[in-house]
């Protein structure tokens, strides 16, 4: 049962994360494969003020958002 686990800053649509989750799921049948049931892909939005580069957070980078 592969696992892809993928963080990113939040507000991406949910249409954008099915298409991303359905091109991953594809990647994996292919090359492990695993049935599409089994591979479970999981969306970790992360905050902007938890989230660095740079030594700034996102938050600070975007003014505070």
């Amino acid at each position: 049962m592969p696992i892809v686990k993928i963080e990113l800053l939040p507000g991406r649509p949910d249409q954008v994360k099915e298409a991303i989750a359905a091109e991953i799921t594809d990647t994996m049948v292919r090359h492990t494969g695993s049935a599409p049931e089994h591979i479970y892909v999981m969306f970790d939005e992360v905050a902007h003020n938890n989230w660095a580069v740079a030594g700034k957070t996102f938050a600070r980078q975007e003014g505070g958002k």
